[in-house]
């Protein structure tokens, strides 16, 4: 039978939920909604489960496209958003061919990147992360060359930054193409931060798979100017600026393909595909591979919505797709409307309940499970309101970066809110007030210490991160608001993503953009709860 919700009363739940990027748990109150849903718009027509996007018919080669041809990334952005192709004239672009064998255990890529310096100082150097290494698995990378002319490569921080020497100082506004060859032995155990690289339950996970060149910003002397660290593991791992990517798949031919930005290619040959994805501009890339998954979409506005699940959770794949149907609308109308003409959602195996990706969000294999309790919930509790925060990082943490390590709140704090912006669009202020007194619930789990939002991830121990960064991060944001006014707040908010948008924000440059809005001064209220 389908499942619908029930209209109760009242159900006391205990909310434990580990959110999509990092083990936050809380302990609170709440009633499962019973407002009617808002019912869908004339735009949200329903679309045949078959492939995402309809395929060009022969495999374009990711090698052979101009790094200033810009127009195979078209059709990933809805018309509004065509003049980020143009709007970020620096952005790093990628060129990735990787192939994944019969067994998904041992990938082997090539990849090209160019990268220009957009710093106001000469570079010697240029980082790579190789998270593998320090997530379960294994990179080593070979034939490294800049502008075709050989370097030696070294390893460090556990081997999980790579630093690549540049021939000759590369000045403000130059541009490199670096390449390199790479290998990846796949992790078939969870580890790392929330088991998202592996091979697990017949899924292969790509999170932060290949080199990829982290932002330039940083004061540590040990690695000037480069964001580069060993990461805690309580939260997230990346930081980069939005980028291009062009990339181009080799695979078996039973597995399904589910990756960041559009497919804009496809070949058979024999018992193997070559699919080609372009994404961007965007913060990374990902993606996800299963012989059993099947898919149902939908449209909102202009953007195709996929919800990839095995066979045997198609019902609850369909609530997935409707949860981010919901939240694709909710923060359509407030802040802007989602920049890429697709938007995935798949079921994978984690340690977490979710992950977000560019235009993808991965949710835990068991919260679709109509049988099973995931952190003390009943389904499905947990799959919408992890399902409605991984959405809202679409745009903050993608559209909108940030650094994820050092100053969490900006993105997890914020999606937290949004959540609870989400429950009030959908099933109205009785929903809400209940999601946000989870809030309330996580901050006891310290007892509602004073501890600073605004610190690290490695900054927290035990069990602050969640209790801080998930409980008492959203209930600043609410304080903010009630301090700036509820209607100054919402234009601040829609007016930050905007300014932001494709860029980097800081703490600094969302209390001064706040400030510009409310016209006030609001040091006090950072102090107290952000420094």
């Amino acid at each position: 039978m389908s499942i619908r919700y029930k209209a109760i009363a009242t159900v006391v739940l205990v909310l434990i939920l580990i959110t999509g990027c990092g083990k936050a748990q809380s302990t609170a109150t709440l009633i499962p909604p019973t407002d009617t849903p808002v019912p869908p718009t004339p735009t949200d027509t329903p679309v045949p489960p078959t492939a995402t996007s309809a395929p060009t018919p022969t495999a374009p080669q990711p090698l052979d496209t101009t790094w200033d041809d810009r127009a195979i990334f078209r059709d990933g952005l809805i018309d509004a958003e065509q003049e980020a192709l143009d709007r970020l004239p620096g952005a790093s672009v990628y060129h990735i061919d990787l192939q994944i064998p019969d067994d998904f255990l041992l990938l082997e890529g090539h990849e090209e990147v160019r990268y220009t310096n957009q710093e106001g100082e000469p570079l010697d150097e240029v980082y790579f992360r190789l998270f593998p290494n320090i997530a379960g698995g294994a990179a080593t990378v070979s034939a490294v060359q800049v502008d075709g002319l050989d370097v030696e490569p070294v390893y460090e921080l556990q081997d999980s930054a790579l630093r690549v020497p540049l021939p000759t100082a590369l000045q403000p506004g130059e541009r490199a193409v670096i390449q390199m060859d790479f290998e990846v032995e796949v992790a078939q155990e969870m580890g790392g931060n929330y088991g998202l690289f592996g091979y697990f339950d017949g899924v292969l996970v790509l999170d932060e798979f290949y080199p990829v060149i982290p932002v330039y910003d940083d004061a540590d002397t040990r690695h000037p100017g480069w964001n580069v660290e060993v990461p805690s593991r309580n939260g997230d791992v990346t930081y980069y600026d939005a980028s291009f990517y062009l990339v181009r798949v080799t695979a078996p031919a039973s597995l399904t393909v589910v990756a960041s930005g559009i497919q804009v290619g496809r070949e058979r040959e024999a018992d193997s595909q070559i699919l080609t994805f372009a994404a961007g501009p965007a913060r990374d890339f990902y993606l996800a591979a299963s012989e059993d998954y099947t898919v149902i979409s939908k449209t909102v506005g202009k953007t195709t919505v996929n919800s990839y699940a095995f066979a045997a959770r198609a019902e609850e794949a369909e609530l997935a797709l409707r949860f981010a149907a919901d939240a694709l609308r909710s923060f359509n109308q407030r802040f802007g409307v989602f920049p890429y003409t697709e938007f995935d959602v798949v079921s994978t195996p984690m340690q977490a309940l979710g992950m977000e990706y560019p235009g993808l969000v991965a949710i835990a294999l068991d919260l679709y499970d109509p049988n099973k309790q995931v952190a003390g919930l009943p389904f499905p509790i947990a799959l919408e309101s992890t399902t409605a925060h991984e959405v809202a990082h679409q745009w903050f943490y993608n559209a909108v970066g940030n650094d994820q390590i050092d100053e969490p709140w900006l993105d997890e704090a914020l999606a937290q809110y949004l959540t609870g912006l989400y429950y009030l669009d959908t099933h109205g202020e009785g929903a809400a007030r209940d999601y946000r007194s989870s809030w309330d619930g996580r901050w006891n789990r310290v007892d509602r210490a004073d501890i600073p939002i605004g610190m690290s991830t490695g900054a927290y121990v035990d069990n602050e991160y969640s209790a801080i960064v998930y409980g008492r991060g959203p209930i600043f944001v609410a304080a903010l608001a009630e301090e700036m006014g509820q209607k100054p707040f919402d234009e601040f908010l829609r007016d930050y993503y905007q300014t932001h948008k494709w860029g980097i924000a800081t703490g600094d440059s969302f209390k001064q953009l706040a400030e510009q809005h409310c016209q006030c001064d609001l040091t006090a209220l950072f102090e107290e709860w952000v420094y």
